[in-house]
């Protein structure tokens, strides 16, 4: 068994929770762009207080409504895209979530910290059944590295489409006339 780094563990949590912070601006981001494609209005208040939820949502909405003004043979791909871009960023979210929520619970030996038990403190209930479920699990610096493994391709995406809407920006051009 490999032996417990307790400092390693916070490390690779903190790397993954600045690390999803970068993907929340790339949305922001998009949105803005959107919004406002020529950077009329400095800073931008659109998007700025919106939960992390709420901004995914946003932004979806936003770019699939443009990607329906703009004159390109695969807007319909792209929206299936991004739309499955932002569902498996809210996978990272709850993820992310359940990190900065959960109760941390020291399993020790001996006086010495072996594992951490990531516990969600809200209990659920199994639809079909009624029992209750129980969210919880062995967080290693393994596990993390995994998720933060998972978040590599919805970040490259986001900003490939960032940077596309970069080049399209203001987006007149591509917008249909009829």
């Amino acid at each position: 068994m490999a032996e417990f780094d307790y400092d390693k563990l916070m490390q690779r949590i903190g790397e993954f929770v600045v690390s999803f912070q970068w993907m929340e601006n790339k949305f922001r981001d998009i949105g803005w762009l959107i919004d406002d494609p020529e950077r009329r209005n400095w800073p931008p208040t659109t998007l700025r207080n919106l939960t992390n939820f709420n901004l995914l949502n946003a932004v979806e909405t936003k770019y699939c409504d443009l990607m329906d003004t703009l004159n390109i043979d695969d807007a319909k791909d792209r929206k299936t895209a991004f739309n499955e871009l932002v569902a498996k960023c809210h996978e990272l979210r709850n993820y992310r979530n359940n990190l900065l929520h959960s109760a941390f619970i020291e399993l020790k030996a001996g006086g010495d910290v072996m594992g951490i038990l990531r516990s969600n403190p809200k209990i659920t209930f199994d639809p079909a059944t009624g029992d209750p479920v129980f969210d919880h699990e062995d967080l290693t610096e393994d596990s993390v590295i995994s998720k933060m493994k998972e978040m590599g391709e919805p970040a490259m995406a986001l900003n490939m489409t960032y940077m596309q809407l970069i080049h399209w920006a203001p987006f007149t051009q591509l917008q249909s006339t009829a």
